[in-house]
């Protein structure tokens, strides 16, 4: 019990390994379960990286208390811009068939063709690829990110207020 309590008193460690395995179970249902990822998805897996990246540079020892707080606050920034993005795929995937928006060119054409501003505006709208989900467990995809996206943006916010 002592372990798991020191475990979670590590802000470093748990934004890493929640960002590290969030990330690998996102590619392993991709490549074993044959799901392909929308750009909103693939946002999302962005959003896990930039965390976990906030939370190997937390764990460089000998470094100041407010570079640790703003690593923190860069992971709450994060998690809020995951969150928002999950929150508009699940709004995508709960409209009514006849709203839902066309699917739109892959990501790579976009890249190639539009200013890259441009690209994450296409992006952030969405597309009928993005209304669609086809693994369920309680949850889809998108709302199990929001729901850790809300749970590390808590878990940063008590580590940000916390007295050092």
């Amino acid at each position: 019990m002592n372990f798991v309590k020191t475990i979670l008193h590590l802000p470093s460690l748990v934004n890493f390994g929640l960002g590290v395995a969030l990330i690998v179970c996102a590619y392993i249902f991709e490549i074993f379960g044959y799901y392909n990822p929308c750009p909103l998805c693939i946002l999302q897996r962005w959003s896990f990286a930039l965390i976990a990246l906030c939370g190997i540079l937390m764990a460089i020892p000998g470094t100041h208390v407010l570079y640790k707080k703003s690593l923190l606050l860069m992971a709450i920034i994060f998690a809020s811009c995951g969150s928002i993005i999950a929150g508009r795929q699940i709004y995508l995937q709960n409209l009514p068939s006849d709203l839902v928006p066309t699917c739109a060119p892959p990501m790579d054409f976009l890249m190639e063709t539009l200013p890259f501003f441009e690209v994450i505006q296409t992006i952030l709208l969405g597309d009928g690829n993005c209304a669609e989900y086809e693994w369920r467990f309680i949850f889809n995809f998108a709302e199990w990110a929001l729901l850790f996206f809300v749970l590390l943006i808590f878990y940063n916010i008590f580590f940000l207020a916390k007295k050092s």
